[in-house]
């Protein structure tokens, strides 16, 4: 009766916890501006910042994995939240580039621990035969991130004008926050569980070409969308800051920002409605519009006659970015499990990962190398070109799974 409970206090407490913890508050709306007015870093610092700390949480990849599973879930939940404090209070008051690397470092290696919430969400939907509720709780989850985003996009700009550290104070105070809540995310999964998981042997994963095109796909767009997210960012505060002075500069920004998040809100809540409708389809819709968002924000940018015409068309490339990111991740994870047999998701998904975080590393450290020499347009056609080959790609992948639809239908007859 007891742990009956707990149970259901966890499961009230996840989509919370797991939303407010997805990402350093305060810190994703003013990151750029912070760095740039208050740490006084350059743009190739602020561009390098995340290959190298993406590159060190890759190579300990291995070691966190092993120190995970001598810890347990429930214990990688907590040090995932505390370092996540750890790195808010790094980038909040490091005064030197070194100090704020190593911030960033710990926050990519927060990530890692913080994941295995899903695994405890996982475990103890299990124990109460409530499977099908983890798609339902982890959409919960991204819908309160979403708002709290939102919400906070609109008053980030005006705390940065009061004080310039006031929003970091508050992504510290969110940070506290979800490291008290970690104490709630408790695996109550049993030994009788992880018996029944030692009688599977394990399989070895059959990479079919769906499967590859889903990892590449997967592995160019969504890094592309968040490089172009960042630079594109980058690039409209750039315009902004020739134009106007830091405070209306600032309120600019958070203005987009906020209309940014309501309209990534709006993609959540009709995803499901245009998956249904456009199907397969989305893997290459999707990547058109990446491709018309980078163009329209690259286009705008050699506006000179107005400068609200320059930034309204730069402003609607980088909404664009924002609609097309979480349904994007939602819609080849679907694919992705829909491919794949049941022992092969967990592998599937982990690589899926990596291939993101490789090719992210990859992207931005070329761009943080291009940034010394060259201005912000170089990155964003580069992104641009980027864009049109997974364009290419999805079309394969369309293709790929029509065949397959094909010979699944012959089969019936």
């Amino acid at each position: 009766m007891e742990k009956s409970k707990k149970m259901n206090k966890f499961i009230k407490i996840f989509p919370w916890f797991s939303g407010l913890s997805k990402d350093l508050l305060f810190w994703v709306a003013i990151n750029t501006l912070f760095l740039t007015v208050v740490k006084k870093l350059t743009i190739s610092q602020i561009v390098s910042l995340t290959p190298i700390s993406l590159i060190a949480c890759i190579v300990l990849q291995i070691p966190l994995l092993k120190i995970i599973k001598k810890i347990g879930n429930t214990t990688a939940v907590r040090v995932g939240t505390f370092l996540f404090l750890l790195s808010s209070i790094l980038l909040t008051f490091g005064n030197c580039y070194i100090v704020i690397l190593i911030g960033k470092v710990v926050y990519e290696i927060a990530f890692t621990f913080k994941n295995m919430a899903n695994a405890i969400l996982e475990n103890n939907l299990r124990l109460q035969n409530r499977d099908d509720d983890f798609i339902m709780l982890s959409t919960k989850a991204n819908t309160i991130y979403s708002i709290i985003t939102m919400l906070i996009s609109l008053v980030a700009s005006i705390m940065f004008n009061i004080n310039h550290y006031l929003p970091m104070l508050g992504c510290i105070f969110f940070c506290l926050l979800c490291f008290i809540l970690s104490f709630y995310m408790v695996d109550y999964s049993n030994l009788e569980i992880a018996k029944n998981d030692r009688k599977i042997k394990p399989r070895i994963v059959k990479y079919s070409t769906i499967i590859l095109l889903i990892i590449l796909s997967y592995g160019l767009f969504y890094p592309v969308v968040a490089s172009g997210q960042l630079n594109g960012q980058l690039f409209i505060q750039q315009e902004l800051l020739d134009n106007y002075k830091v405070n209306p500069a600032a309120l600019i920004i958070g203005v987009i920002l906020f209309i940014s998040r309501v309209i990534r809100v709006i993609s959540n809540v009709l995803f499901n409605r245009a998956n249904k409708k456009y199907q397969d389809r989305i893997g290459v819709i999707f990547p058109c519009l990446l491709f018309a968002a980078l163009f329209l924000m690259i286009a705008g940018s050699f506006i000179s006659s107005s400068i609200v015409i320059k930034i309204l068309a730069m402003s609607l490339g980088f909404i664009i970015m924002l609609f097309i990111r979480d349904p994007f991740e939602v819609y080849i994870q679907n694919l992705l499990l829909s491919q794949s047999s049941k022992d092969e998701q967990q592998t599937l998904l982990t690589i899926l990962d990596l291939a993101k975080k490789i090719v992210r590393a990859i992207i931005d450290l070329s761009f943080a190398v291009i940034l010394i020499g060259h201005q912000l347009l170089s990155v964003m056609i580069i992104l641009l070109a980027l864009s049109f080959v997974e364009i290419v790609v999805g079309f394969i992948l369309y293709r790929y799974l029509m065949k397959d639809k094909l010979k699944a239908t012959v089969s019936e007859y």
